[in-house]
């Protein structure tokens, strides 16, 4: 939802920013339902029923995902792993559906997403594509736990992400927003499904109002909830190299697992800079990667 409304400023109601607010996020939200409803479509996976479920979002990016595939088989051995895929790019999905099919993990397709298009729109697609998982697959099959992931952070050494359940209702990465609100990246963020107090979740941005991916579930769940109810994960941010600021490029570091953020180096960059700045971090994150254990 946009901000309250005595949080406009006189200059911004003369502009009557408000009224636009409301309408801009109601056309989104509109917009998202009657994709969501219009592409309901459930995945029978009786095999997670009850059971703790690890389910990454990707985009059209297959080498992550075979890296990632890899280092939760070896890591994280007692979730079951989903692959959505919500790649724009046929190549890539069908890429990453072979990678899934060599590593014994679920693939499915998310169904007809109404914001791919436009790197800018990258959020609303996201959260789209977590609400189709949360509504045709987690509602659907029920499992006990559930952890969403993005696709290039990766379990580096044994680890069970699901202690932090224990005592929680949600647990994760936590983003923080104005007036002492805050939310789950769901990049890295976990649900214990029974102690959820609704099932209705909505994983949508809410940017009028500070919130990016996943911010609106602050109205619905999150603002229900007590300082016992959540476990958030330890953070660190990671140099790339040597010379390269942080608010540039960045690795972070979230309860041990390896993000290579690669959104949080900025899409407004210029060009060549922003891509030189993805090389680097790719080529790094393939060395950390290449050097671990066998």
């Amino acid at each position: 939802m946009p901000r309250a409304l005595s949080k406009y400023t006189v200059r911004e109601w003369f502009r009557l920013r408000p009224l636009v607010d409301r309408k801009n996020h109601a056309r989104y939200q509109v917009r998202e339902r009657i994709a969501l409803a219009r592409h309901a479509s459930a995945v029978a996976l009786p095999h997670i029923r009850g059971r703790k479920v690890l389910i990454t979002v990707s985009f059209n990016d297959p080498q992550v995902i075979e890296w990632q595939t890899r280092l939760i088989a070896k890591n994280v051995p007692e979730a079951i792993h989903i692959v959505a895929d919500n790649s724009t790019d046929p190549t890539a999905r069908g890429a990453i559906r072979n990678i899934c099919t060599a590593a014994g993990v679920a693939f499915v397709a998310v169904a007809a997403n109404p914001w791919i298009g436009r790197e800018k729109e990258g959020g609303k697609s996201h959260g789209y594509a977590l609400n189709w998982v949360w509504n045709n697959i987690v509602l659907a099959n029920r499992p006990s736990m559930v952890g969403f992931l993005d696709h290039d952070i990766f379990p580096t050494a044994k680890t069970d992400p699901f202690r932090m359940l224990d005592q929680a209702t949600v647990a994760g990465l936590v983003r923080t927003a104005p007036n002492e609100r805050w939310y789950l990246w769901p990049g890295f963020a976990f649900f214990n499904f029974g102690r959820l107090r609704t099932h209705r979740l909505n994983f949508g941005r809410d940017w009028l109002d500070g919130f990016d991916t996943g911010g609106l579930n602050w109205r619905c769940l999150y603002r229900k909830l007590s300082d016992q109810d959540l476990c958030p994960a330890d953070h660190e941010r990671i140099a790339v190299a040597a010379g390269v600021a942080m608010d540039e490029a960045l690795f972070e570091r979230i309860d041990g697992w390896l993000h290579e953020s690669r959104f949080t180096t900025d899409i407004d960059m210029e060009p060549a800079r922003r891509q030189q700045l993805l090389e680097l971090k790719r080529c790094s994150i393939l060395d950390i990667l290449m050097a671990l254990p066998a």
